[in-house]
């Protein structure tokens, strides 16, 4: 029952995003929508922020729940999926950015980017037989997932603030055409620093 009204609230509040600007729905309007009471909704979120942020976490999770991982081809097509989606839903995501600001949204985005950059780093350095003896810590490879997770983010931010006109889609095209080859040569680097 639980899960079932934990859905019900994010459906709702991604309903009324629909019909309304985001910094217009209250709580009240969430609970009203989906026919539970106030005191439900705090049972689950403690504001809306915890809502938002459980709202871009379970997309997310949703979205890379069958990425493939194995290569960095699988990889590169698991983050076109994450952009065809940002296509799909620009109004919801372009308003919950708008409520939620540059910050906390892009904190977001680098956190959810981090793990999927994560996988993806570590299939590539688990299968380049090129650093086959290397070691490489597990702090470097996060640290290389943290940075191509702030330039995903940063990218969004900057088309989500309109400072982009190009779809998100043919940027992040764009962003794999030019980032080909390069996690195996940062791994390289990082392996010849040692």
């Amino acid at each position: 029952m639980s899960q079932f009204t934990k859905k019900a609230i994010m459906d709702s509040f991604v309903e009324l995003s629909a019909q309304m600007p985001i910094d217009k729905i209250t709580i009240k309007k969430v609970a009203d929508n989906c026919g539970i009471n106030r005191n439900t909704f705090y049972y689950y979120y403690q504001d809306l922020y915890a809502l938002k942020e459980e709202i871009i976490y379970t997309k997310a999770e949703k979205l890379l729940k069958n990425a493939d991982f194995s290569s960095a081809e699988s990889w590169k097509s698991s983050l076109r999926i994450v952009g065809a989606y940002a296509v799909k839903n620009e109004t919801f995501i372009k308003n919950l950015f708008q409520s939620m600001g540059r910050d906390a949204f892009g904190d977001y985005m680098t956190d959810v980017v981090s793990t999927l950059a994560y996988q993806g780093i570590c299939n590539v350095y688990h299968n380049n037989p090129s650093l086959e003896n290397v070691k490489i810590s597990d702090k470097e490879l996060k640290r290389l997932a943290y940075f191509f997770a702030k330039i995903f983010s940063e990218t969004t931010v900057e088309w989500l603030r309109g400072k982009s006109a190009e779809n998100p889609v043919d940027t992040l095209e764009h962003g794999i055409e030019m980032l080909n080859g390069v996690i195996e040569l940062m791994l390289t680097n990082v392996a010849n620093k040692k």
